[in-house]
């Protein structure tokens, strides 16, 4: 088997695949101990947000048959 210019090139960007794949497998997954709270991505901010609260919208006014308006 010959080596041709494209291969090294091809080499090192599988490496990099690899290598950026493993760091951020392992930010998601390894990042959380086992005596800490696990979150979401890692940041620690999603117990602080408030959660705003819903209010329903005003129910839209029913169209009249007949009437090829889109809403």
């Amino acid at each position: 088997m010959t080596w041709t210019w494209q291969d090294p090139i091809v080499a090192l960007i599988v490496a990099y695949a690899v290598v950026a794949l493993y760091r951020h497998l392992r930010a998601i997954i390894g990042s959380a101990a086992p005596d800490t709270k696990a979150s979401c991505h890692g940041c620690d901010d999603c117990g602080d947000d408030v959660a705003p609260s819903r209010t329903a919208p005003p129910p839209a006014a029913p169209l009249p048959p007949g009437s090829f308006r889109v809403h």
